[in-house]
């Protein structure tokens, strides 16, 4: 009973947190389309889509049942049985999401929720039934598998009809449309943007509010019974409104479209996926509820629960105050998380980087599967562009040319990544497919089709140019893979964490929760650090007065010291990582070193970008600050060098260094922290009258490694010493020569930059 109740208890506080993690990733969802393409600050979108979450959370009432006997039939399980299905399931997408949010991916919080409530129920019909489940009969009795192969087949349908669907209509829309359609087409705007509004109330009509008790009103009735005269209705008076606001008041109707948009999908989103985070814990705590108030002599063991019907909480949602509380607490919950969670934001910046317009630094490194669809593509349009009419071929060409985007709404407050158009049609695209598979019953992932429209609309938009191609497909090929990662992982994890808080009970369940805490605690620690180097990194490199070379002396000069330090640090670090033989150090810094390449590649983008931006008269002298960048390059790929070998060699437990190799790096080492501290103070203090005794330093160095290589030569010859450690100590004196070399070619081409003509 203690058991029972506690569990209780640890579920109401893990809603809040499954609150908080499952808003983090579906925020993208309906804020997408709003700040990618900039409508308004961030804050009023923040508030716009707070709005339409709070109302739709007291629309979730008849969505609570699919926790209920959508995937599992909780009549066949007993309460105890059914409290841990549900501990288990919330741990798991707690921890589940947390991942995906601090990695900034979206992914589908239904497909978890699904997968992650059928493996442990199946973990506790195995229990039940003494032993592995033996055929379809018995596993049918506590998981409904025809809806799970359901949901799966229709998301993998779903997949491929909003990327086409996407890719269609924004072709055709921007072929119409043009990229130059600001104050124009004011009549055909208002037709579609009413047609888009009207279509997204339908959706909120027929997916928000058919599962609420608000049907049971007269109003609310009538819509249910006349569906198709209230989308005229709704079409007839939306058009008009449009029409005089875009003609007397010279309003942009595309970006009313998408602020509506924007609400509207939040409310249906707090509508229809709120189960996903709170229906679990709900489900439980009406169970022990139930068992309290029924004042039965039975055990939890023994209690079942046959009343968990489908008509249950809507028939009390909104007729007791405990649920209208909680769910007004699960909207503030929901809003305040879209305004502070910094993880929220990398998760939806993820989705529309892969869409935005414009190049620049990736997020995603290219696959080889990426590279051969590329590719295919590529030479299928070379063979489609032959056939081809040439007249054709121009005027789609024509309707393709675009504007200046930084000359359009500077009010403003970001950068924008596409227009208002793509925005409407990634919204209006959405909304008719989710309402679509709604009213024919067919199951879709919203986050499935949101994320594939935008997907397929930025093919269409032209925004995968060759220079992005691989990169964004290999991105949307990962978040596609990780959705299915989802389903497995979901499934694993509630399986074992079932059984081993079944078995476990008390301290099963204690040393879950301490764990889960502590992976939180260290995931937000991660996140916080990510976060803080993109925002050191914009701070010095996004920065709007660029278009000088006064910038670029400061905030480049500061880039590529602070990058300078890193590489002696780094360097440092491999060597005393060699000499203590620790693996789990040469670990860390072989990611700092991918880190640090992965930096000075993005620098390299932007850097150039400013190039194209200064006056005429200052590229000449430009070109040794990207010359410098590019020996800060090579600065990378030789640390990078070093660091591989000397990790795989501790790795695979091989000798370390002999006696005089421990002897010789530990003097090599005091004197390249010596040759950097004084190179840096050259360049800090830009000090270049005192670069020939920088050179002279870099001599000395050159003949004590000279030395150590003839010396260590000698020891070979003689016999003493194992290969492989010889050769990992022959290439770190070669790599070492190099790193100095590239260092002072570095402050030599800054010498250039800062002193023409030196």
């Amino acid at each position: 009973m203690t058991f029972v109740w506690t569990i209780a208890i640890v579920l109401s506080l893990l809603a809040v947190l499954d609150l908080i993690v499952g808003v983090s990733n579906d925020a993208v969802n309906f804020l997408n389309s709003a700040i990618g393409s900039r409508v308004a600050s961030r804050r009023t979108i923040y508030w716009i889509a707070g709005a339409g979450i709070i109302l739709g959370a007291f629309f979730s009432t008849g969505m609570m049942e699919v926790a209920r006997k959508g995937v599992i039939y909780p009549q066949n399980f007993y309460l105890t049985e059914l409290m841990i299905i549900f501990l288990a399931v919330m741990i798991v997408d707690v921890i589940l999401i947390d991942t995906y949010n601090t990695l900034g991916f979206p992914t589908s919080t239904t497909i978890a929720v699904v997968f992650e409530l059928t493996g442990a129920a199946l973990a506790i019909a195995a229990i039940k039934t003494n032993g592995p489940l033996s055929g379809k009969a018995d596993l049918s009795d506590f998981i409904n598998t025809g809806r799970v192969f359901l949901l799966f087949a229709g998301i993998l349908v779903s997949i491929f009809l909003a990327f086409l669907s996407g890719a269609l209509v924004q072709f055709i829309s921007r072929v119409v449309f043009t990229f130059r359609y600001e104050g124009r087409f004011k009549l055909l705007f208002s037709i579609i943007g009413a047609f888009s509004i009207a279509a997204i109330l339908f959706l909120i009509l027929k997916k928000g509010l058919d599962a609420s008790t608000l049907w049971d009103y007269p109003v609310f009735a009538w819509f249910r019974e006349h569906a198709i005269a209230f989308f005229l209705i709704v079409f007839a008076a939306t058009f008009f409104i449009l029409f005089l606001m875009g003609y007397l008041f010279e309003m942009d109707i595309p970006r009313i479209v998408v602020l509506f948009g924007t609400f509207a999908l939040a409310l249906s989103f707090a509508a229809n996926d709120l189960v996903n985070f709170i229906g679990i814990p709900l489900a439980g705590i009406e169970s022990f509820k139930a068992y309290l108030t029924s004042g039965t002599s039975l055990s939890p063991d023994q209690y079942g629960l046959s009343f968990l019907s489908n008509d249950w909480l809507r028939d009390h949602g909104f007729k007791d105050g405990i649920y209208i509380g909680f769910f007004l607490i699960s909207g503030i919950v929901m809003m305040l998380t879209i305004f502070f969670s910094r993880k929220a934001r990398s998760v939806t910046e993820t989705e529309v980087y892969l869409g935005r317009q414009s190049t620049g630094q990736e997020h995603f490194e290219p696959s080889q599967l990426s590279r051969t669809l590329v590719r295919n593509f590529l030479s299928g349009y070379r063979k489609t562009d032959k056939y081809l009419p040439g007249k054709l071929h121009r005027f789609i060409s024509s309707r393709y040319k675009r504007p200046d985007f930084q000359e359009s709404n500077k009010q403003v407050d970001e950068v924008i990544y596409f227009d208002t158009l793509r925005a409407t049609v990634n919204l209006v695209v959405a909304s008719v497919l989710i309402s679509l598979g709604t009213y024919l019953g067919f199951p879709l992932s919203t986050t499935f089709v949101v994320f594939m429209v935008a997907m397929g609309t930025s093919l269409a938009d032209q925004a995968w140019g060759r220079e992005s191609a691989v990169y964004r497909i290999s991105g949307v090929l990962s978040i596609l893979g990780g959705w299915f990662i989802t389903a497995c992982l979901g499934f694993l994890g509630a399986f074992l964490l079932t059984l081993f808080i079944w078995w476990g009970t008390w301290l099963a369940m204690i040393v879950s929760l301490i764990l889960m805490a502590i992976y939180l605690n260290q995931s937000t620690k991660y996140h916080k650090k990510r976060i803080a180097e993109k925002e050191q990194f914009k701070k010095e490199v996004y920065n709007e007065i660029a278009e000088n070379i006064g910038w670029m002396k400061n905030a480049g000069s500061e880039t590529i010291r602070r990058m300078m330090l890193e590489s002696s640090k780094i360097y440092l670090l491999v060597v005393q990582g060699l000499l203590d033989e620790d693996e789990t150090k040469l670990l860390e810094i072989k990611e700092k070193t991918e880190g640090l390449q992965s930096r000075i590649n993005g620098a390299k983008t932007e850097f150039f970008r400013a190039m194209s931006k200064m006056p005429e008269e200052s590229q000449d002298t430009g070109q040794f600050f990207i010359q410098a960048l590019d020996y800060l390059t090579e600065l990378g790929n030789t640390l990078s060098s070093m660091v591989n070998p000397v990790y795989s060699h501790i790795k695979n437990q091989h000798k370390g260094l002999t006696d005089y190799q421990r002897e010789h790096l530990t003097t090599l080492l005091e004197d390249i922290t010596s040759f950097f501290n004084f190179m840096v103070h050259v360049e800090k203090d830009k000090k270049f009258l005192m670069l020939p005794e920088l050179i002279q330093r870099q001599e000395a160095t050159f003949s004590v490694i000279e030395s150590m290589r003839l010396n260590h030569i000698r020891k070979i010859r003689s016999g003493e010493g194992k290969t492989r450690i010889n050769i990992i100590y022959m290439e770190l004196l070669g790599e070492t020569r190099n790193l100095i070399t590239y260092s002072v070619n570095l402050v030599k081409s800054l010498r250039n930059f800062y002193q023409p003509g030196a």
